[in-house]
């Protein structure tokens, strides 16, 4: 095992959503990513990331019939919590109320 100071996350994060991609573990490479950070992540992991939660494709194509849309439904609200996460602007800060 790396120490983790000495792992490429940008690797990591490429591994990570091609198992999201091939339906390997999609809801532990949510959790990952969101563990990554965006600093892990480039504009193609974004790319990647984007067509996942919106792309026309399923991405759980296999298990219990009637589960099969909630779950794939449930992964790309995720994803796009991710992408939302990922793209916000920083450094905004909510108004007060005076």
């Amino acid at each position: 095992m790396a120490e983790p100071a000495s792992l490429d996350r940008t690797a990591l994060a490429s591994a990570v959503l091609w198992s999201a991609e091939q339906e390997a573990d999609p809801t532990g490479a949510c959790d990952a990513l969101e563990a990554l950070g965006v600093a892990a992540l480039t504009a193609d992991h974004l790319r990647r990331l984007s067509a996942l939660a919106d792309g026309d494709a399923r991405i759980i194509r296999s298990g219990a019939e009637d589960r099969i849309i909630r779950q794939d439904e449930a992964l790309r609200n995720r994803a796009r919590a991710l992408v939302t996460t990922f793209t916000a602007p920083t450094g905004l800060t909510t108004p007060t109320a005076p």
